[in-house]
């Protein structure tokens, strides 16, 4: 049973998940005492960073973490590090608009009975153990993408998302797949897709374009061109006007995201 003297106070603050990270633990508590967490003091956990307010609770924390696994599992949820992928208590996909807020999240579920299972727990420790214990947060929650895939598609079957666990190391970042078959095709003859590759390390936020991938000048703000879905910006017309009268899609992308013009223009977030 989780202690309700430790479960209030670690509910009390609200505050802006998407704005948290390590260096703003502003009421951000303790998941051990309860009181302010500080950045110096993490432990590692599921992967991710568990705050606390000194070097003794992170000791005991360390020592038997499964003493602390439900505010921990919590901990995770309300400092964005994981996110709700399916529903605590079937494991099945949530429905819209059939949610209900567990210590400070709104959770979703797949049915109105599931989400009345939770809302009609005997009290507030019942309803967080349901939701963030071990089993059910692990059938719920999963740890957040550190790369934006939303939208992307993977470049060799361009109707499938990517996955994250589906990834290869590329130029520096990642580079990511639909399935196994894809990495395999990836590996046999990865310079064939390089080009592709680049313009997704860009759509993913892990590569940033600071000059002109004709020139390599700076660019300006008055030519820009859409390459691939990517807004790509050049240093004047005429270098713009190449990549715009290129013969086709693929010329343009290898104007752009080929080696040449990729190292030239582009550096790694």
């Amino acid at each position: 049973m989780i202690n309700k003297t430790l479960a209030a106070a670690f509910l009390a603050a609200l505050f802006t998940v998407s704005s948290l990270n390590a260096q703003e633990l502003t009421d951000v508590k303790c998941v051990v005492s309860g009181r302010a967490a500080k950045a110096s003091a993490v432990a590692d956990y599921r992967d991710a960073k568990v705050y606390m307010c000194c070097g003794n609770c992170v000791k005991a924390f360390e020592k038997d973490s499964s003493k602390f696994a439900t505010m921990a599992n919590h901990h995770l949820v309300l400092t964005g590090q994981f996110e709700q992928k399916s529903c605590p208590v079937t494991g099945k996909p949530v429905a819209e608009g059939i949610t209900y807020s567990v210590g400070s999240v709104d959770v979703g579920f797949a049915t109105e009975e599931a989400m009345k299972s939770v809302e009609g727990a005997a009290d507030l420790d019942a309803k967080i153990a349901l939701v963030y214990a071990d089993a059910p947060f692990e059938k719920a929650f999963a740890k957040k993408a550190a790369w934006d895939l939303t939208g992307v598609k993977c470049f060799m079957m361009p109707k499938r998302d990517v996955k994250e666990s589906k990834a290869v190391d590329h130029n520096g970042g990642k580079v990511f797949f639909c399935c196994p078959g894809c990495v395999k095709k990836w590996n046999k003859g990865s310079s064939a897709f390089e080009t592709q590759a680049n313009v997704q390390l860009v759509q993913t936020g892990q590569f940033t374009q600071t000059k002109c991938p004709i020139s390599g000048g700076d660019v300006s703000e008055d030519q820009v061109s859409e390459v691939d879905g990517v807004k790509v910006s050049f240093c004047c017309e005429n270098c713009k006007a190449k990549v715009d009268t290129a013969a086709d899609d693929a010329a343009k992308r290898e104007l752009v995201f080929g080696s040449k013009g990729f190292e030239k223009a582009f550096s790694k977030n």
